[in-house]
């Protein structure tokens, strides 16, 4: 079956609100409800004034205000149940989309190189899954300030026509100042987001490679062109401030012109005995309200703009493929797996540890056992490629150092029972991660794990991995960033922890060759030789690869 097509910006925003449509219809008529309550207070204000006070009725005034006190005490209940509703959609939202994000870099693997920079990585689930997902919130206080518009409109219409003929006109000539403003501010607003992607990029790539930059001296130069970048992008911030600033204003300014045409045109009404003083009193009333109705009018349409930018730069990215072809139907058995270009064999259980003094070509020859890359590799009796690519996504997993972090509660982001979870934590010995995130599996991780260290990060990253539990993990350099002695227990736990399955762990580590069942030693990319780290250590290259390592 041909993968589906990615989705477009209005229907990524549709599929958000569609899993939650009993939940926002719910909500919805609780938003209409309390637009009513509120608009009918103040038209009971009118019956309070002429029917009360005016005709000095106490039994008429006594019931237009309990009916206030009712209308009064139903509307805050009735909209705070409304937003319960939408803003529960919105959490709900953001999460469905990082995970939809996830799920696409898992599934894309290393198509998304060179077409998404790490910039893109670090923005798609924080800043744009927020924005897409508030629009459905967004969405609750239109339906509450349409109701407050049509209703209050209807009933100004019915104290007066003209006073109905003022209002909306007003708002069509507001649709029509502002609409230009929000095509530019659409546009500025993408060109704006863009910049920010290549400068995290950027600033990402400085710090990745501050150590091999200053060695040349080339910081200075990078840091210089991160200068001009970011002047480049504080010039596009302040046009993207104009238009928004053009905006905001029309948002203060064109309800107060509702204001005075309303009340100038109901007091010629009064004074000319068209309306009542009651009328009267509820055509001001209206205007007064009319000012945040039309406001939050201008506002929504501000926001649905930025939504929109941010589920187009989703989508784009959601479009991003494979690089390999998913033609495979076969699921099922396996076995160990071959990699005929480099000769490297993973057996089909225990620990294995591939030794080479270049990582890039090791982690190469993972990318095509785990599939990440067309190669001639074999799964047992048959090719790699002749199995389902979801089959392959599931049983092998690779692991790097730049597998991402998204932001998500500590237990989402392993994603496993809280048992499971925990168990993960303690073979990746990250339990200082856990305690130090407050002890508990709804502590947040931050975007990308930047409230963790770089250690952390790594343990991390190895902990979500052994929680899924792969029939088959190729981890590169795992333990590259913690202490020697936090290591050699890593070893021995994940060693022990994953004895009935299959372990392949690129690194010279002498710690993690005590614990291998078999060593691969590599050179240029090709096995050179296959035994034990004894049998290997004889020698004198292997030797010094290896000790080098170990005084490291």
């Amino acid at each position: 079956m041909p993968p589906a097509p990615p989705p477009t910006a209005s229907r990524l925003l549709l599929d958000l609100a569609r899993p939650h449509a009993r939940r926002l219809a719910v909500g919805a008529l609780f938003y209409l409800a309390a637009g009513a309550t509120s608009m009918t207070q103040l038209w009971m204000v009118g019956r309070i004034v002429d029917e009360g006070f005016i005709a000095r009725d106490a039994s008429a005034l006594l019931f237009w205000l309990a009916l206030m006190l009712a209308a009064v005490t139903a509307q805050p209940f009735f909209w705070s149940m409304g937003f319960r509703r939408f803003i529960g959609a919105e959490a709900a939202n953001q999460r469905a989309i990082v995970q939809r994000l996830t799920d696409h870099l898992n599934a894309a693997g290393t198509g998304v190189r060179g077409r998404v920079s790490g910039g893109e990585l670090v923005n798609l689930p924080s800043e744009d899954a927020r924005r897409a997902a508030r629009s459905v919130s967004d969405l609750g206080f239109f339906c509450n300030n349409f109701a407050m518009f049509t209703i209050g409109t209807t009933l100004v219409w019915h104290i007066h026509p003209l006073l109905g003929v003022v209002i909306l006109a007003g708002s069509a000539v507001t649709a029509l100042i502002t609409g230009p403003l929000l095509g530019r501010f659409q546009r500025r607003q993408s060109d704006y987001r863009e910049m920010i992607g290549d400068l995290t990029a950027h600033a990402a790539d400085i710090v990745g490679g501050l150590r091999v930059l200053r060695g040349i001296g080339g910081d200075l130069l990078f840091a210089e062109r991160y200068r001009e970048q970011s002047a480049a992008l504080r010039d596009t911030g302040y046009r993207v401030a104009n238009s928004s600033s053009w905006i905001h204003a029309l948002r203060h300014s064109m309800p107060i012109v509702f204001v005075a045409a309303i009340t100038w045109t109901g007091a010629v009404l009064a004074a000319t005995g068209a309306i009542t003083i009651g009328g009267l009193a509820s055509a001001f009333s209206f205007a007064t309200v009319f000012i945040a109705v039309s406001g939050n009018f201008i506002g929504f349409a501000n926001f649905l703009v930025t939504a929109w930018v941010a589920a187009g730069r989703i989508t784009r990215f959601l479009a991003v493929g494979t690089d390999v072809e998913d033609r495979g139907t076969v699921r099922g058995a396996g076995g160990e797996l071959r990699d005929p270009d480099s000769g490297l064999v993973v057996p089909a259980g225990g620990l294995t540890v591939v030794v080479t003094a270049e990582t890039g070509p090791a982690q190469a020859a993972c990318e095509r056992l785990a599939r990440y890359r067309d190669s001639e590799a074999m799964w047992g009796a048959k090719a790699l490629d002749e199995y389902a690519l979801e089959e392959v996504r599931e049983r092998i997993m690779l692991l790097t150092d730049e597998d991402y972090l998204f932001a998500d509660t500590l237990g989402e982001t392993l994603g496993v029972p809280p048992e499971a979870a925990m168990n993960a934590i303690a073979t990746a010995c990250a339990a200082d991660v856990h305690t130090g995130l407050g002890g508990t599996l709804e502590a947040q991780v931050a975007e990308g794990g930047r409230n963790l260290s770089g250690g952390q990060r790594q343990r991390l990253r190895l902990a979500r991995a052994l929680a899924a539990a792969p029939e088959t993990l190729l981890a590169v350099e795992p333990t590259s960033a913690v202490d020697s002695h936090t290591e050699s227990i890593i070893a021995e736990r994940v060693a022990e922890a994953r004895a009935l399955t299959s372990t392949l762990v690129v690194t010279a580590s002498p710690l993690w060759l005590a614990r291998a069942d078999l060593v691969v030693w590599m050179v240029e990319g090709k096995v050179h030789a296959v035994g034990s780290h004894a049998e290997l250590s004889r020698d004198p290259s292997y030797r010094a690869l290896t000790s080098h390592e170990e005084d490291a």
